[in-house]
């Protein structure tokens, strides 16, 4: 006679926590979250990458500049552009930062190459991954990645340059994100006595900013992000691509029933987060520049303390 089959469920699939879910409902969304992003999403995942491929590599395109903006869509790139030059969707090889990097960077000698980048994540690099790696303590200041942009041009004027400047990622900038901080700081002094404002993330997802807020201020954090991107690419010679390592959600449902998703999730493929632009700037003229590769420079690396604060700072680690 064959056993019967016994099927177990989670320990904390419990009577305590049903009782719990009917005076907080929130625990019930959180688990469903749980269940999609262990279940479907590696689904989706593989999936998507079938049907579209695992992504452009960058390093083997043409270009003398690439400048990156962190975690900009294709959509309101198109929508927001002003300068010169021919655009296309490209896939880029992550939907995070760091996948992107592992996926373009991680073991290779890109010793014709300086990046000069905002984005914390990058110590997690090798050593000896590109001839030199700057990197800005202000990365929410854009205006300084692009001062160390030029710095390092003039340093390395037989170098390829990239450019990695972390707008429009959040925190966003401008006046309606301005006002979002300001409202919440009042908000969680209010609620909890803590002056410091959660993420504009977890604060739309409670209800205490609308999606149609958040819009905007990512919006205008692309229209930043644009002017510096146009300021840096009119200083430099040569030819000069803008692109994003990856895309934003905004609170778009990914499957019907299942809860809206923002920000740029670890464990999940979608076209908002992974088909980014590919913007060739127009030239004025033919110039290019003589690039030679070179045994790499030491690579000061940030402590994992500021590393830490700096991830912090982006919405990453609470």
């Amino acid at each position: 006679m064959g056993s019967r089959k016994s099927y177990m469920f989670p320990e904390r699939y419990n009577l305590t926590n049903l009782q719990r879910v009917f005076s907080n409902p929130t625990l019930l969304r959180r688990e469903l979250g749980r269940i999609t992003s262990r279940v479907v999403f590696p689904i989706n995942n593989e999936i998507f990458e079938r049907r579209h491929g695992d992504g452009i590599d960058i390093m083997s395109q043409d270009w003398d500049n690439l400048v990156i903006l962190d975690a900009c869509r294709y959509d309101h790139f198109l929508e927001q552009n002003t300068l010169r030059g021919s655009l296309r969707p490209v896939l880029s090889k992550g939907a995070h930062s760091w996948e992107f990097m592992r996926n373009n960077f991680a073991g290779k000698s890109l010793y014709d190459t300086v990046y000069v980048t905002g984005n914390p994540h990058t110590p997690k690099l090798p050593d000896n991954t590109f001839h030199a790696i700057d990197i800005t303590h202000n990365p929410s200041e854009p205006e300084k990645t692009i001062q160390m942009a030029l710095d390092a041009h003039e340093k390395y004027p037989d170098k390829r340059l990239i450019i990695h400047i972390m707008s429009p990622h959040a925190p966003h900038l401008g006046k309606t994100a301005k006002k979002l901080r300001e409202r919440n700081e009042e908000l969680n002094t209010s609620k909890t006595g803590n002056s410091s404002g959660q993420n504009i993330w977890k604060s739309t997802i409670e209800g205490q900013v609308t999606r149609e807020e958040l819009r905007q201020a990512y919006q205008e954090s692309v229209d930043i992000a644009l002017e510096h991107a146009e300021t840096l690419v009119n200083e430099l010679d040569g030819k000069s691509v803008i692109t994003s390592d990856h895309g934003e959600m905004l609170g778009e449902r990914v499957f019907p029933l299942t809860h809206r998703q923002y920000a740029h999730p670890h464990n999940l493929y979608t076209r908002e987060l992974r088909f980014v632009p590919w913007f060739e700037v127009e030239q004025d003229s033919e110039t290019r520049r003589e690039v030679v590769s070179e045994p790499p420079t030491a690579f000061n690396r940030p402590d994992k303390e500021t590393v830490d604060n700096r991830l912090e700072a982006l919405g990453y680690k609470s």
